[in-house]
Parts: structure tokens; sequence; C-alpha cells
């Protein structure tokens, strides 16, 4: 019987492949009072893609936000903007009250401060693991103070910081904290790119709640003008915010993104309007639902 002389052939192991590397995330989210529904939908989205944040900076409403973004609290993010009550915030009252007295601000942030008790705490943050840093600007000195949440001696700490940076000039009074007086972090920051820029991430998202565009319409009154200079005024903070971030020498952020409406949203910064707020928490959504397959963000 005739052997083969064919050798079988033995088949190589094949080396088992390296586990793709997670992409990590950076989160900046901008000042802008009630439009910060937009900026809550849009964080929605990127949770629920899975998407994992290590570290996170705001001004202003980004503040609030940030924190329960850091946290991972997106379902209090949520619940707390779709139980505004818009009649305990600014009224006609309000600001009548102001002109006519000796008052610094429209408003008391007695509910604002009732508010970050219920929803801030030290401890959540720690647990997170995420770095959060949020902004306020010195009236003594003019400064502009990057608040490192994480480094608060306590929970009361914590809190001042976010209240500082909320701090809406004439609005709300101003926060001390130390021997100074601090107020809203957006006038000089309002996207705060600049904060998170050494971090080692990949990819640096930052979500402004101005448009990219505005329509060729009328103005009719002096209201609309101021909104829409305001308007513009932190739409020009955010593009030289991802401008600047280009240059900066301590750069060490890969990819930088910026997350914004097309057009002006249906709402104005201080309309607080239930219907409208819902509006805007699932136009964010759907924008950032988009964002993520534009960009392939996984």
């Amino acid at each position: 019987m005739r052997r083969s002389n064919h050798k079988k052939q033995i088949k190589k192991p094949t080396k088992p492949k390296k586990p793709t590397k997670r992409a990590t995330y950076g989160l900046v989210l901008s000042g802008g009072a009630a439009l910060g529904a937009y900026q809550a939908g849009a964080i929605q989205a990127l949770f629920e893609a899975g998407l994992s944040f290590r570290c996170v900076a705001g001004s202003s409403i980004g503040a609030l936000n940030g924190y329960l973004a850091a946290t991972r609290e997106v379902e209090r993010m949520l619940d707390f903007w779709k139980k505004i009550d818009r009649g305990k915030l600014i009224t006609v009252q309000s600001f009548t009250k102001i002109l006519f007295s000796g008052g610094t601000a429209f408003l008391s942030d007695q509910l604002q401060r009732s508010l970050v008790e219920q929803a801030v705490h030290l401890d959540a943050l720690k647990k997170s693991r995420t770095k959060y840093i949020c902004t306020a600007i010195s009236l003594n000195t003019g400064r502009l103070h990057y608040f490192h949440g994480n480094q608060a001696k306590n929970d009361r700490e914590l809190r001042e910081f976010i209240l500082a940076s909320a701090a809406v000039p004439g609005i709300f009074p101003p926060v001390k904290i130390g021997e100074e007086l601090f107020m809203d972090g957006g006038l000089v920051r309002n996207t705060p790119i600049d904060a998170l820029i050494g971090e080692r991430v990949d990819t640096l998202i930052a979500i402004s709640m101005e448009p990219e565009h505005y329509p060729e319409e009328k103005l009719h009154n002096t209201g609309q003008i101021a909104l829409r200079t305001l308007s513009i005024f932190f739409r020009s903070q955010a593009n030289d915010a991802m401008e600047r971030a280009r240059y900066l020498p301590q750069r060490r952020v890969k990819k930088i993104l910026l997350l914004r409406p097309q057009l002006p949203l249906p709402m104005q910064q201080y309309e607080f309007d239930p219907k409208k707020i819902a509006h805007l928490i699932e136009l964010g959504y759907r924008a950032g639902q988009q964002f993520i397959v534009r960009h392939k963000l996984r």
C-alpha cells in the first residue's frame, strides 16, 4: 500500500486580536440660561451612546449641567429641566422691584441655592472620578477663576463654586468665596475649552447653544436687537475658543468638536416656558444623535 508523500499541514495558532482601545472624551458646556435645556438633551444622547467623560468643564448654566454630567446623573438633570417653575424665576414684578429699589440684583438666589443644595454633593463627584471645573469672575480683581470641584473641602464649597459660576450679573447677587465676590464665568469664558485643553483625551466635545447661522429676518424692537447682540457675543466666544485651542502650547487633546444648533433656538434665554423647554430638550437630543453619527463617536 502506497503511503502519501503529502505531509499534513499543521495550522499555526492564530494570535488573539488585541481589544480595540476605547476612545476617551472630555465635555465642555457653555452658558445660556434657559437654553441649557438643549444642552441637557444633547448630553442625554451622548450618554445613551455609551460615551464616557473623564473631565467636564462648564460656565453659568453649563456649570450645573456639567456637575450632573460629571456625576452621570442624567435623569436628575432632565428632571430638573422638566420641573422648572418659571413663576419662581424671573417675572415682571422682579424687574419692577429692582428698578425702584437700591438692590444689586433682580432676584435673590434662594431658589437657585435650594436647587443646587438638592442636587450637588461632593461625595457623588468623588465617586465618579471625573475631573470637574467651573468658571467664575472675581469682581474684586476682574480675573477669571477655574474652580476645581474635586478639590472642594465640602459640599458647601462645591455648591458655592457652581452658584458663583451661574450668578448672572444683575439677575442674581454675587457669591462670596473667601474674601472675594464672584459672578458668572460666562462673561469671559462662556465656552471654557481651555480649562480642559491639557487633558489626555482623544476628543473634547463642546456644546454651545448659539447657532451656526442667523436667518435673514427683520428685528422689530430693541429687545430683539439686544438678544441677538448677546447671542452674537456668545457665539463669537465659542468660535474664538475653538480657534485659540488649536495653538495653545499645553494642548494634549487630539481633537475638538463643537455641537451647536444650525439656527437660533425657538426660545429666549430667560423665557423658561415649560413647553418650549421640553421642545428644546428634544431638539438637543436629536442634534446629539446626529452629531454622534456624523463624527462616528462610540
